[in-house]
């Protein structure tokens, strides 16, 4: 019997050895997943990696000069480098639609003014994405609003002047912009559709030669943003009679607006805002547009967007969806009454 029972010691050796393996294997089981949940949880900590500002419009311009502003700021704030890319084209389209077909995982965004998401899918027959499906809001960064200037020698010195000279002088009521369905053009019509006026609108292919026709007497007016405007109505190169803002502009405190004159509905200009691909996480997007608003909350970037000629502004995901709605009926109905189109 001695020889077949085991001893005390020999079970208790085993018995230990036993439950020494068991808790071995416990302990690495334990350690897999724990390394197993980390690596899970790595995949939801964003950013992990460079993100990228894609910009539909050409380098050196203003909604660039402010993509890189706010990206440098950004990768102190996030960790990671941002990478501004201009993908230009079709006014903004192909940057735009670039951003619609990229991987909805957070690294991809569309830097862009509002051109791409309310007007032109008015303007033109045919888009390669759907406006109003193809992107995921983040924040409105900056505005830019429109002002009608004249130049020195039109006789008129506010809006209530200018309505009583366009009665007696329909034939003088022109105004130039920078191009066939720029914002510019859009308040144009949209003056003439809240104040019964029709003023006539004459496209240049960009801002300087319109400029030169205004300064020399051929055509009376111009709509353009501050961004392009400031300098010369500083100059007093340009009269400014009124500013297309539903407040005093911060940047041409001295200006009034549209809704001074009675007419709170004329409030236009270039915006610039911040999208992702339709699909993109909403925890990532109110990340971004938390950390954008902090840097626009920083003194030196107030003071580079009032030397910019523009407006700091910041949103919620909520709040910018919210307002992009809006804004696609408002100017839909605009370029639409308006009869306003691109050939494309």
């Amino acid at each position: 019997m001695g020889q077949i029972n085991p001893t005390l010691k020999d079970i208790t050796v085993k018995v230990i050895t036993k439950f020494g393996r068991i808790i071995s294997i416990a302990a690495v089981l334990m350690a897999t997943c724990g390394a197993m949940d980390a690596q899970a949880q790595g995949k939801d900590v964003w950013p992990s990696k460079p993100i990228r500002f894609v910009v539909p419009f050409a380098a050196g311009g203003s909604i660039d000069v402010l993509a890189r502003l706010m990206g440098r700021h950004l990768e102190t704030r996030l960790g990671q480098s941002i990478v501004v890319e201009n993908r230009t084209g079709a006014g903004g389209t192909v940057g735009a639609d670039f951003v619609a077909r990229a991987p909805a995982d957070g690294y991809t965004f569309l830097f862009t003014a509002q051109g791409p998401l309310v007007l032109n899918p008015f303007l033109m027959k045919r888009l390669p994405y759907n406006a109003e499906a193809a992107f995921a809001p983040v924040t409105v960064v900056a505005e830019a609003p429109n002002v009608l200037v004249t130049n020195q020698a039109f006789p008129v010195a506010n809006f209530s002047e200018l309505r009583g000279f366009a009665k007696a002088n329909p034939d003088k009521m022109t105004f130039g912009t920078q191009g066939v369905g720029t914002t510019g053009h859009v308040t144009g019509e949209l003056i003439n559709q809240q104040t019964g006026i029709n003023l006539t609108h004459v496209a240049y292919q960009g801002f300087p030669p319109a400029l030169t026709d205004v300064l020399a007497g051929r055509v009376g007016m111009m709509i353009a943003d501050t961004i392009n405007l400031l300098p010369r109505i500083r100059s007093g190169q340009l009269r400014p009679i009124a500013v297309a803002s539903a407040k005093r502009s911060s940047v041409l405190p001295e200006v009034p607006t549209f809704a001074e004159a009675g007419y709170p509905e004329i409030v236009s200009g270039p915006w610039f805002a911040v999208l992702a691909p339709a699909g993109t996480k909403l925890e990532f997007r109110r990340k971004l547009s938390e950390e954008m608003r902090h840097v626009l909350a920083q003194r030196d970037v107030q003071e580079k967007l009032t030397e910019l000629g523009v407006e700091s502004r910041g949103s919620s995901p909520e709040q910018f969806d919210s307002y992009l709605k809006s804004e696609f009926k408002r100017w839909g109905s605009v370029i639409q009454k308006a009869g306003i189109t691109l050939g494309n």
